[in-house]
């Protein structure tokens, strides 16, 4: 069993899990989720290396942030938690809103390898249909559809079950363009969506491919916005892959 930490990390009661030992790998959760939801790929890795899920402020066991964070706050929290840790050049894995968060840690410390899986940050570029998801809608602000995009995410499952105080940082974090954190990224990058991805569809993780120069892509078959729970065995293949190789 992984038992969960605590720190108070700028000012608030932090929580997170660590296993193994090795070479530091850093797991960030999506909206809504916990470093628990990483419990099972946590275990897996810990056996080659030094893993840390976090729980993001408003998550978890968490304190939430009193006032309304962006993804620059989130990622200086990270950054801040890793250096009480005294964790260096790790490699970072963020899932959806994880990967908003990795986009903008990676400017701010030394990361020796990215993965994203089912991320979200970079704008839509055309006009959003009826079924876009709410994570989808960031770009459409410069189009001026701001009603129309408080509209969709008013009604969003995410903005349901949120609290006041995070539904405010979730309309917050969702309109951020990161394409120019994404541009910037030199180091080797994988990229893993899985097919059937609904939240964060495959021409998000398409058009990852398309700006970050040092990427790859992997699509898994079957699997959704969840491919690292709903087929781990491939998922850790891929990441373990990447991993170990030596560029």
């Amino acid at each position: 069993m992984i038992a969960n930490k605590q720190l108070v990390v700028e000012n608030l009661l932090s929580s997170y899990t660590e296993a193994g030992e090795g070479r530091p790998l850093v797991l960030l959760h999506g909206w809504g989720c916990s470093a628990g939801t990483f419990k099972d790929l946590q275990t897996d890795l810990s056996g080659k290396f030094r893993v840390i899920a976090v729980d993001f402020p408003g998550f978890g066991r968490s304190e939430a942030p009193e006032a309304v964070w962006g993804c620059a706050e989130y990622a200086h929290w990270t950054q801040q938690l890793l250096q009480k840790l005294n964790i260096q050049a790790p490699a970072l894995l963020g899932h959806s809103f994880g990967g908003r968060v990795a986009l903008v840690l990676n400017s701010r410390i030394p990361v020796s390898k990215l993965i994203l899986t089912g991320s979200a940050g970079l704008p839509a570029t055309n006009r959003p249909s009826k079924k876009t998801p709410a994570r989808y809608l960031p770009g459409f602000f410069k189009k001026g559809l701001l009603r129309e995009f408080l509209i969709k995410i008013a009604g969003s499952e995410d903005y349901k079950r949120a609290t006041p105080q995070m539904r405010e940082v979730l309309k917050k974090v969702i309109a951020e363009d990161l394409r120019p954190f994404a541009e910037k990224i030199s180091i080797p990058s994988l990229l893993i969506w899985g097919a059937n991805d609904k939240e964060t569809p495959v021409a998000m993780g398409e058009d990852f491919h398309a700006t970050i120069p040092s990427s790859s892509l992997e699509i898994m078959a079957g699997c959704g916005h969840y491919a690292f729970l709903e087929n781990r065995n491939m998922f850790l293949n891929l990441i373990n892959k990447f991993l170990e190789s030596h560029d």
